[in-house]
């Protein structure tokens, strides 16, 4: 497909969603972990809450995800995933979270040091960095609800339990980066694409009015932090909460 219809497709898309809804959504095993005095804390989601007061802030438990699971999957759908590990369905939750109330989605490790009213214009429905030149970032994701792309992302997700795939990432960064691929350029790239294909994807990506973009280096080098590293004590945040890596 050439260029040009890629681009009238994709901004034809974006261009049908409202603004990006003020509210941040955020995960944890407990609330109170914004209040404790972890580096990553502190210059993440604390951060991220102290810069963006005008948005609705919220932390999620365990719980929480669970019952908001139940509430927005068929019972069919929903047994896909109840005895899966809470990693899991975090990844399949903050699809169902952003395509239902719209706003910001971000893994609790992910630094801040830059408003949402910098990268956010007007015009702006879904920010949507890429990881190196790998994938696109899928432990920030942020968008108008009624995406029709999150909304796909959701549908792979649950077509590919079907189908009896358990693979975490597979079914997280991997199917995601299978969807936005196949909605924006009308094919699945698998990550590390060849050069010219995300070459393609962020040249679309940078020449639509709707999306933000950025290629990042993370943690230091991202849409949300461009800045000095820090001591990076994400290990020992989990630890203090008995959280595995990939709920291993």
């Amino acid at each position: 497909m050439e260029y040009e219809t890629l681009q009238k497709k994709l901004d034809n898309m974006f261009s049908k969603l409202g603004s990006i809804e003020k509210k941040i959504h955020i995960s944890w095993k407990n609330k109170d972990v914004i209040n404790k005095n972890f580096n990553i804390i502190k210059n993440g989601i604390l951060k991220l809450k102290l810069l963006n007061p005008d948005y609705e802030f919220k932390i999620y438990n365990d719980d929480d995800i669970e019952q908001y699971l139940k509430l927005k999957l068929s019972e069919e759908d929903y047994n896909l995933i109840k005895n899966r590990k809470i990693v899991e369905k975090t990844d399949l939750w903050r699809l169902l979270i952003i395509y239902n109330e719209g706003g910001l989605y971000q893994d609790i490790d992910r630094l801040c040091n830059i408003p949402l009213s910098s990268i956010i214009k007007p015009t702006t429905k879904c920010l949507l960095p890429t990881y190196f030149d790998v994938d696109t970032s899928q432990d920030i994701i942020c968008t108008s609800k009624g995406n029709e792309m999150i909304k796909r992302a959701i549908e792979k997700n649950i077509e590919r339990r079907k189908k009896g795939t358990i693979d975490i990432f597979y079914l997280g960064p991997i199917t995601y980066f299978n969807t936005v691929t196949e909605i924006i350029l009308g094919i699945e790239l698998n990550r590390e694409p060849e050069k010219d294909k995300i070459d393609l994807l962020r040249k679309l990506l940078n020449n639509s009015q709707y999306i933000e973009t950025y290629r990042e280096e993370p943690p230091y080098n991202t849409i949300l932090y461009q800045g000095p590293p820090i001591l990076f004590d994400k290990d020992q945040l989990y630890t203090s909460y008995n959280v595995s890596h990939w709920g291993s």
